[in-house]
């Protein structure tokens, strides 16, 4: 008999059971309402919980065999949740029997500038086996892409420490599921991997310092291949490591894979993955602008006086004082991106802070833990959001389309998951004139990475992606100075 702990953002309960039960049909036994459009097959990879100490896991296929504390979604994530396969593609898995193998599987893996996520494929069933999230190590080199290209220039071992630290991390993981699965390194036999332009370069170990210095010439933008003896994964020898094409020096295969794994439901729609580089798109018909921003680290929580990762501790989500949600329902440690701009929204609505941003006196979140928004704080918030919305403005500048045309807003990455929109808006981040039509997407690039992995015929989606896509280099554009400076302020929206 194992005791598993139950908690939701409104209560906490016990289930006592016996093992050799999945998680999925154990929850649903007693009454908890999860989402698995496959029916629990282990083929969607949507049936998502979170464990402490464990991270996020598959419940259909996960069986618990000892004590462990469960996470559910609160409604509105898991609403977020539900909606969010409305709107990406799930290809049907197309089996190789080129396999080297016996028990083949591979791995679909998103490199984020801050987050880190893992997708382990059964490549004979195609059944997702876990899925793996986990805060990138490189961080403590530089909360940004350009702060770790920095750290290649000035130390001769810079671009290997950086290197080896993530190609750790993930073997980390690789080694876990092979003992869990019972399995070896061997088999893992692909290995799709979506990031940055930078990313991709440090995971590759290519030298990254041509993409910070103008005109922004990357080493490669294309697909790279590597077998997995090359590499340092532990993966097969043989294995096929491939690294999915970029866009340009800001606009990786993050955002290539996110916007080929997009239904063809709308005809004109903005893609906007929000984070220390906040890579865009602006789909017309056919035809894709993209750019990116320099919105710094802010919404990712590391240049807050109080800021951190959306993790275990952060306050996600904030309604006044002492009214507040933290990740994990633990004591609060500090404020994560979705925190802080509900916070800021909340100054405005109550005048705290004026147009220009000037807060009087440090805002107070929790007295016991000395976690406050700080006027420093305030400004980060302004030139990022100033960045974010001034792409978008120049984008469909450059379209030549309104916001009256834009059929739709899709917010893809961990925040742009789990943002308050209304507070989005109102801080001047989102177009107030797009109010009803944004919708968040999740992790669309690991998704992308997925599908690429499950079967061939998405690299003609990817394919196509590149072929239609036009990239806005904002620097060289007196038009983006000119909005950043304009955006600057907050308007007063009333929602």
């Amino acid at each position: 008999m194992i005791k598993i702990s139950v908690i939701k953002s409104d209560n906490t309960g016990i289930i006592k059971t016996e093992t050799g039960r999945s998680l999925l049909d154990i929850l649903r036994k007693e009454g908890f309402n999860i989402y698995a459009p496959c029916g629990g097959k282990g083929k969607c990879g949507k049936c998502i919980v979170n464990i402490t100490g464990e991270g996020s896991v598959i419940s259909c296929v996960y069986h618990p065999d000892k004590d462990i504390e469960v996470i559910l979604p609160g409604k509105e994530e898991a609403n977020i949740l539900i909606s969010q396969t409305e709107f990406l593609e799930d290809i049907p898995f197309k089996n190789s029997n080129n396999h080297i193998s016996l028990k083949p599987y591979g791995a679909a893996i998103d490199i984020g500038t801050t987050t880190v996520v893992l997708y382990f494929l059964d490549l004979l069933s195609g059944e997702i086996e876990k899925v793996v999230s986990m805060l990138n190590p490189q961080k403590i080199y530089g909360a940004d892409v350009i702060s770790r290209i920095n750290y290649c220039q000035e130390h001769e071992s810079g671009l290997k420490e950086l290197q080896q630290i993530i190609v750790n991390a993930i073997n980390n993981e690789l080694d876990i599921f092979c003992v869990n699965e019972h399995i070896i390194p061997g088999d893992f036999e692909k290995i799709i991997i979506a990031g940055n332009t930078t990313m991709l370069h440090l995971i590759l170990g290519v030298d990254p310092i041509s993409i910070a210095l103008a005109p922004f010439r990357p080493k490669f933008i294309s697909r790279q291949t590597r077998k997995g003896n090359s590499t340092g994964l532990n993966v097969n020898p043989a294995a096929e490591v491939i690294t999915l094409p970029c866009i340009s020096a800001y606009v990786g295969a993050d955002i290539v894979a996110g916007l080929s794994v997009i239904k063809p439901l709308y005809k004109n729609y903005l893609f906007l993955d929000i984070g220390t580089n906040g890579e865009m798109a602006l789909i017309r018909g056919e035809e894709i602008f993209t750019c990116a921003t320099a919105a710094g680290p802010a919404f990712e929580g590391a240049s807050l006086s109080c800021g951190m990762g959306a993790v275990n501790g952060a306050i996600s989500s904030f309604a006044g004082q002492n009214i507040y949600q933290v990740i994990g329902n633990s004591e609060p440690l500090g404020i994560c991106g979705s925190g802080i701009v509900d916070i800021v929204a909340y100054l405005l609505r109550n005048d705290l802070i004026d147009e220009t941003g000037f807060l009087k006196e440090s805002f107070v979140i929790n007295p016991d833990s000395r976690i406050e928004v700080t006027q420093q704080d305030i400004r980060e918030i302004q030139l990022a959001k100033s960045a974010i919305y001034s792409g978008i403005r120049v984008l469909m500048s450059m379209s030549g389309i309104s916001s009256g045309d834009i059929d739709a807003l899709f917010l893809a990455g961990g925040f742009g998951n789990y943002i308050n929109v209304r507070s989005a808006i109102e801080i001047g981040l989102l177009p107030y004139e797009l109010k009803d039509r944004i919708y968040p997407v999740g992790n669309s690039a690991g998704i992308g990475a997925l599908q690429y992995l499950k079967s061939d015929e998405f690299e003609e989606r990817i394919s196509k992606t590149l072929k239609n896509s036009r990239y806005i280099e904002l620097s060289n554009l007196d038009e983006f100075s000119t909005e950043f400076a304009l955006n600057m302020n907050f308007v007063k929206y009333r929602l």
